[in-house]
């Protein structure tokens, strides 16, 4: 066996522990008992530092370097495999356990905490998280700020002076269109009554097969933030979460995890377990997550798609047209949960949480500020009062498991998405593929443009490739005004 088939063994090798891992992780967040938790804590920090060990020993830094790759897609498995261990090997493995521990032990506690809003609670745990960060920052290094050091995690090669050049345009043109769309004449969403959770369920299990998902190779669950979890080869699974008085809330998180789990379950299978079998990047996870659900599940065509079948199980709903229903799926207003926002005002929810995580980690706020400092600027960005940290700073999941730098990822990913878009305009009748429901057109487009790929590539390497153009926000500027000039009559 040649050094390169060596090292893709070992690293497959680790991915049968970290495939344990992420099982443990789904359970806890679906079907654990609540009184597990602090047990689990230890088995999940233990399992992932013995995974963390297999990634930073001597055995895997021997392969790397004396492995000679005889095509390109080795050479990049070694490109990137030393990276990830050079990286990691900057982190001692008891702090590793420790962030491990910490951070299953809050995130669990923040499945309850968050429901009091009750910041204090969780407020000693969060400050050793959060100064565990800093730490990991510091030991990973950065050129110009340490949130740097933990962006680079989920967005390989992507600057936070990049994102916020970005982010200034966006929050500008956010506001504008918002202030147009307000002077608009309204209309009435469809969506403001009540459904039963049992009809939910069942429209959402058709949905998902309508659209493509395996149930071979996956399964559809609840939880209290909805999610995908790729438990290992041929097997990923994503919940939703359900209220009577808000089904979009169940159909938009159901639509945007099925894109998250077909990225996964489309990446070549002769790719996993090895450096190269995930996603390009969160963000690039991200824009196939948006893409689904708001470029294909917020069109005029999709409801017109989906229209018959929604009306059979929700017969009242036959008094709307797929018109009406498209405007009510689209409906833009302020409000103060992100994971229900629409998509004019969203990326106003990424832009707050990526300013605050940033001055958190550089160490020009500190943790105990942050519900004053949320509500001070949420009201300066939407023009409302939060009336509670459970409709402000403790809705996510994110900072709680120890996740800073991930939130910009899914800003990111709207933009990636709608460049993606213009792209795959120019080769597909997008609208008449949709409205017919061959939504397998679009996924093989994906799946060769994107999902194909894996890790091949940076993010901003792989926009180029993928759509011949630089990154930018153009696209996604563009696509908000040509749809939602429609949508309310008005010129954006």
């Amino acid at each position: 066996m040649s050094k390169v088939e060596e090292l893709k063994t070992y690293y497959r090798k680790a991915e049968m522990f970290e495939s344990a891992v992420s099982l443990m992780y789904w359970d806890m967040r679906t079907y654990m008992p609540p009184d597990a938790a602090q047990y689990r804590a230890k088995a999940f920090s233990d399992i992932s530092t013995y995974v963390f060990k297999l990634l930073i020993s001597d055995e895997l830094e021997k392969l790397l370097e004396e492995s000679v790759p005889s095509n390109d897609i080795e050479e990049k498995i070694i490109k990137l495999g030393k990276k990830e261990y050079y990286r990691y090997k900057k982190i001692p493995p008891e702090m590793f356990e420790e962030m491990m521990q910490l951070s299953t032990l809050l995130e669990h506690r923040w499945e309850t905490e968050k429901f009091t809003g009750n910041y204090q609670e969780l407020y000693p745990l969060f400050q050793k998280l959060v100064d565990l960060n800093k730490k990991y920052a510091e030991l990973l290094g950065y050129e110009t700020e340490p949130y740097d050091a933990l962006l680079d995690l989920y967005e390989p090669g992507v600057k936070a002076k990049e994102i916020e050049k970005v982010f200034s345009e966006i929050k500008i043109f956010i506001q504008d269109v918002l202030k147009k769309i307000e002077s608009a004449e309204k209309f009435e969403d469809p969506f403001n009554r009540t459904f039963e959770i049992e009809k939910q369920k069942v429209f959402n299990h058709w949905l998902l097969q309508y659209l493509g998902y395996d149930f071979k190779k996956g399964r559809l669950d609840v939880s209290t933030h909805p999610f995908t979890n790729p438990v290992g080869l041929n097997d990923v699974r994503i919940t939703t979460r359900y209220f009577e008085e808000d089904i979009k809330n169940s159909i938009y998180s159901t639509i945007h995890e099925f894109g998250h789990a077909l990225y996964s379950l489309s990446i070549p299978e002769e790719f996993y377990g090895l450096p190269i079998g995930a996603s390009a990047s969160y963000g690039f996870d991200e824009s196939q997550s948006r893409f689904w659900e708001n470029i294909v599940g917020r069109s005029l065509s999709f409801w017109k798609s989906v229209y018959d079948k929604f009306t059979e199980i929700f017969p009242e709903m036959k008094t709307y047209t797929p018109e009406d229903l498209w405007r009510g799926a689209n409906n833009v207003r302020r409000s103060y949960i992100r994971t229900e926002a629409d998509e004019v005002t969203y990326n106003l929810h990424i832009i707050l949480r990526f300013e605050i995580e940033r001055d958190l980690i550089n160490g020009k706020i500190f943790a105990k500020d942050i519900p004053e400092i949320w509500n001070e600027r949420f009201e300066n960005y939407f023009g409302l009062k939060v009336p509670s940290n459970t409709f402000g700073c403790m809705q996510d999941p994110h900072w709680f498991g120890g996740s800073f730098g991930y939130f910009p990822t899914y800003a990111l990913g709207n933009f990636y998405s709608a460049q993606i878009y213009e792209k795959m305009k120019e080769e597909i009748e997008f609208e008449s593929v949709v409205e017919e429901g061959r939504f397998d057109v679009i996924a093989k487009f994906l799946k060769e443009s994107v999902h194909s790929k894996g890790r091949l590539y940076e993010p901003m390497e792989l926009i180029h490739i993928v759509t011949g153009k630089p990154f930018s926000a153009s696209p996604f500027i563009d696509y908000i005004g040509d749809k939602y000039s429609k949508i309310y009559n008005i010129q954006i």
